[in-house]
């Protein structure tokens, strides 16, 4: 009697098991189905403004608020930039420039001076277009090299005006007085004078010639 109680309350628990887990796969199986309808629905109101080619504005999932990785690209705040390739954009890309065919230097780097002088480019005076273009100060500096062996510099004014405003130089970098500026070469490779800008945005300080023009004056016998 105890043995056959036994096997009927083994048989119960196993039929309750049974309706649990059928009852648990006919949900899932439900849900399943549920999703698998609503991704087909989706796919086909995506296929449908395909083919209108009619782009939903107002939808921040359209491909038009997407960058190239399909994340939202900076929508909501139009103080921010627009995308990761928008600032990529504003880079400095050495890769295109070198494919253009540009001027170079002995050193096979841009000459930004020639294409100024060749007339290659013509870029905007200021941001502001308000802001009315002064013309390059053409005015030739001799400054005569300390040593007996190095050829004197000459300084044009005319194709670093035609960049700079002169307060950018002036007074903080050079005082605009003939011998009030104790340049030496030493202070210009550590980034004094001359050195703010070249071996930096400007071509390199081992490109002597560049500066140093001017031949000396034959000592007198």
């Amino acid at each position: 009697m105890k043995a056959s109680s036994t096997r009927s309350l083994l048989k119960v628990a196993l039929l309750s098991l049974v309706a649990v887990f059928g009852i648990t796969m006919s949900g899932t199986f439900s849900l399943a189905e549920s999703a698998t309808a609503k991704k087909a629905d989706k796919g086909e109101s995506a296929s449908k403004k395909a083919e209108t080619g009619i782009i939903d504005p107002t939808d921040i999932n359209s491909v038009i608020y997407l960058d190239t990785s399909g994340k939202p690209a900076g929508v909501g705040d139009p103080n921010r930039p627009p995308s990761v390739a928008y600032r990529a954009g504003r880079g400095w890309h050495p890769a295109a420039l070198g494919s253009a065919k540009l001027p170079r230097d002995r050193y096979g780097l841009i000459d930004w001076a020639k294409i100024v002088q060749e007339n290659l480019i013509k870029p905007k005076p200021s941001l502001d277009p308000a802001e009315e273009e002064m013309e390059p100060m053409d005015m030739d500096v001799l400054i005569p090299a300390k040593g007996d062996f190095v050829d004197d510099v000459i300084y044009p004014h005319k194709i670093h005006t035609y960049w700079l405003k002169c307060e950018v130089c002036h007074p903080q970098i050079f005082e605009p007085s003939a011998g009030s500026n104790n340049m030496s070469m030493v202070g210009i490779v550590n980034g004094q004078w001359c050195g703010r800008c070249h071996s930096k945005v400007a071509f390199p300080l081992t490109d002597c010639k560049r500066c140093h023009s001017s031949p000396k004056p034959k000592a007198k016998k």
